[in-house]
């Protein structure tokens, strides 16, 4: 049976020529390819003063999908004031958002990506009589408590986990992205397609410093605190005088001057720009090992589901990950090794395992992870599972 469906994600990538949307659209197109009417409601930042008097609400249709963008300030950096007011910003807006022109919703999809979004999901479900799913992509208000150093006791803290109980408690069902969250849920209280097989050419500007006749350890994205960054660069420090063992990191982020600067006498790390998306597929195929590293912490025992690891997975390379947490895809596709969080040495000793390793066999164990992520995270999958909790 066919469904309206309402889609909350303040953050969620449109689909452009530089690269594939997030996954909250590509799940909204599949669902759509299937039979279903669907609506995202989104953020677009680039409002400004001069837009006061102007209508904040911009809907246009994209691959079959309703998309309503609410304009929010802009904001530069992850930790400031301009993105707080911003997350004020959109839920005020989708409180007041005039929805005579769109489809009367048969379930909304709050995402905790932005996590007040699940109130205006509880104003929506009471105005329409729609089901209330609450999506779990980040488990706030801990991501505050345990990286960001704010006490339990501070009143954003305390608000937020006001939020978070309520959603367990009161949403017609709880879809999580992260695969032990079960637990926290309880204690609280007292699971991509890519949709094309088709890869650009490898980018000509970076023939000339993609390590050559190299065993390449390569890291992609962000480059920033919640990177946990040091451990990659401490282990290349560690193998500095292994010459078949190279490092090339792409990205950007606040760290990329200071981790330039400590790795200036370290002939075997690479830094490079970042590339667009379209791209990011052919230098992670010519790579040896991917890697991702988090920052221990008690956040991960409910397990991670990072994009990075979806896209490393579907480049059919092995993964190594510095992660101390609730392990999941990389050992259940057994395409890779987990070492601990912040431990260099460990990091060091398993990439020197893995370059001793036959080709054939690190080439059997990262298509192992493509079949892997293409049977059991394809938006075909994900929104037949969403299809069944719509009812």
């Amino acid at each position: 049976m066919a469904r309206s469906v309402w889609f909350i994600s303040k953050y969620c990538k449109l689909p452009s020529a530089d690269g594939h949307p997030a996954r909250a659209f590509s799940l909204l197109r599949e669902l759509v390819r299937q039979g279903h009417d669907c609506t995202l409601i989104t953020a677009r930042h680039d409002w400004r003063l001069a837009d006061l008097f102007r209508s904040q609400r911009i809907v246009r249709m994209i691959d079959g999908v309703r998309v309503v963008e609410l304009r929010v300030v802009g904001y530069r950096r992850a930790k400031s004031l301009a993105r707080i007011i911003g997350w004020l910003q959109f839920e005020w807006c989708l409180f007041w958002m005039r929805r005579r022109d769109l489809p009367r919703p048969d379930a909304v999809v709050a995402s905790s990506l932005s996590l007040l979004s699940v109130l205006n999901g509880f104003v929506i479900r009471r105005r329409t009589g729609c089901k209330l799913i609450f999506e779990v992509r980040d488990v706030w208000p801990m991501i505050l408590t345990e990286n960001g150093g704010f006490s339990r006791s501070n009143p954003l803290v305390r608000m937020l986990g006001w939020v978070e109980r309520a959603g367990y408690r009161y949403a017609d069902e709880i879809v999580a992205t992260m695969p032990n969250l079960r637990p926290h849920v309880a204690a609280v209280l007292g699971p991509e397609e890519l949709n094309s097989n088709q890869v650009a050419a490898f980018p000509a500007h970076l023939e000339a410093v993609f390590p050559k006749d190299k065993f390449v350890v390569t890291h992609a994205g962000s480059i920033g605190i919640d990177n946990a960054l040091d451990v990659l660069f401490d282990a290349a420090r560690l193998l500095k005088d292994h010459p078949a063992i190279a490092f090339f990191v792409i990205g950007s982020g606040d760290l990329v001057g200071r981790y330039k600067a400590l790795c200036n006498d370290l002939p075997n790390v690479i830094f490079a720009e970042p590339v667009p998306g379209s791209f990011l597929q052919p230098i992670l195929r010519r790579s040896a090992v991917l890697y991702f590293s988090a920052h221990p912490t008690v956040v991960l025992q409910f397990g991670q589901s990072l994009n990075k690891v979806i896209d490393y997975m579907y480049a059919a390379r092995p993964i190594v990950a510095s992660f101390t947490g609730f392990p999941s895809m990389i050992n259940e596709a057994d395409c890779g090794a987990f070492v601990p969080a912040g431990d260099a040495t460990a990091l060091a000793t398993m990439l020197c395992e893995f370059a001793e390793r036959p080709a054939t066999q690190l080439d059997e164990m990262g298509q192992r992870g493509r079949e892997w992520v293409l049977s059991n995270r394809s938006y075909a999958t994900l929104a037949e599972r969403y299809a069944a909790i719509l009812g």
